[in-house]
């Protein structure tokens, strides 16, 4: 697949994307922005809206911690993707507002047009995203194979971090179903040191108690006795990001859950839901294992041995079609280690493409769809 990469504002990234829309062969777009790229997708200046750009193709994208390209991860440039199928874009409004209907905005009918990947960009800050989640699986079931992620910046939500060629979206989610044959890797390379633990009152993204009591001294006691020091909670996330929660599923990945700040009640918000009834454990790991699970998760997807939606084992995708969806917060625990993380993912061939999220979007390895954190996603996409 054709991809660009420039580090300059909206007049650059316009210019790009209307030669790549002009290339034989592409049939839409996926931009992906560094969130201190100059290009500012939901600005004011004209050049920056992709709805001022007039290809003619259909564009998507979102702004992200860092994306990736050529090898290397950066904040401050963007990515153009020029895709061989023509995306067909639905977007979903709301999911900060209880009142608005997700599954009345989506369309099941693309599956009746042999659509068989879809990308899935979602506002990571938005209050409903395990919601939408939920029901985007529930339309399309196992056969589709999804695969994308949060979109917004590690200091909070600044407005809209989601855009395709009508504009921008707040609050809200993007999916790009194609014809393209896909197969995936998901891996994560955390290992459990304690639990299982009892969430035994929760509301969203926020636990209030473990086993009941306050989720903070239950989590701070476990991590103070593994890391050999105590956990300070106006510094919450330097201890977190190294001790993530985890979430059993039969038969499938973990879910692996972010912690990243911790209240004066001592309940802890997470990067995705953690349902009330659910048994969680304490998750560590080293990177030489998280290096190790993104290279299995490579392998994976490349082999095509994906037991749960699209994909077949005697169909190896080309290297230019590498998508590469890992969690900012997993980066930032690797710190000078990531470098190996993606060269475990790169190949002979073309470098793969793809962006730091907040949460990753896949099948796990029975076709149910997942809102996972701190795991590495890796989908290997063909036209045929």
């Amino acid at each position: 697949m054709r991809r660009e990469y420039t580090d300059g504002g909206g007049e650059d990234v316009a210019a790009v994307a209307r030669a790549g829309a002009a290339e034989s062969g592409v049939e839409g777009l996926f931009v992906l922005a560094g969130e201190s790229a100059p290009f500012e997708p939901t600005g004011a200046e004209a050049a920056s809206n992709p709805a001022t750009w007039e290809v003619d193709v259909p564009v998507f994208g979102g702004v992200f911690p860092e994306v990736i390209h050529g090898g290397v991860k950066t904040d401050a440039g963007t990515v153009v993707v020029g895709l061989p199928v023509t995306p067909e874009l639905q977007t979903v409004t709301g999911l900060d507002d209880d009142s608005v209907g997700i599954v009345e905005q989506l369309d099941p009918t693309a599956l009746e047009r042999g659509h068989e990947t879809a990308f899935v960009l979602v506002d990571s800050y938005a209050g409903r995203v395990g919601e939408f989640v939920d029901r985007l699986f529930d339309t399309y079931g196992v056969e589709v194979t999804f695969v994308g992620g949060g979109t917004g910046s590690l200091d909070g939500p600044e407005g809209p971090s989601l855009f395709t060629d009508a504009g921008p979206l707040d609050a809200g989610a993007v999916v790009a179903s194609t014809t393209l044959s896909s197969s995936l890797g998901v891996r994560h390379g955390w290992e459990e040191i304690a639990g299982p633990l009892r969430v035994t009152d929760s509301d969203g993204r926020t636990i209030q108690t473990l086993d009941g009591e306050p989720a903070f001294d239950q989590y701070s006691e476990i991590v103070a006795s593994h890391a050999g020091r105590s956990v300070d909670p106006d510094d919450f996330f330097e201890s977190a990001k190294a001790y993530p929660f985890g979430i059993s599923r039969v038969g499938g990945e973990i879910i692996v859950r972010d912690p990243y700040q911790v209240h004066e009640d001592g309940s802890i918000d997470c990067f995705g839901a953690v349902p009330e009834g659910e048994f969680v454990h304490v998750l560590h790991g080293d990177s030489d294992r998280l290096v190790s699970a993104a290279r299995a998760a490579r392998d994976e997807a490349a082999s095509g041995d994906d037991t749960g939606t699209a994909g077949s084992e005697d169909v190896t995708a080309p290297e230019e079609s590498l998508f590469f969806f890992d969690c900012i917060s997993r980066v930032l625990y690797l710190e000078d280690g990531f470098s190996e993380e993606l060269g475990a993912i790169g190949g002979d061939g073309e470098p793969a493409v793809g962006a730091l999220t907040i949460g990753e979007i896949a099948n796990d390895g029975h076709g149910h769809l997942e809102y996972y954190n701190k795991t590495a996603v890796v989908a290997s996409l063909t036209d045929r």
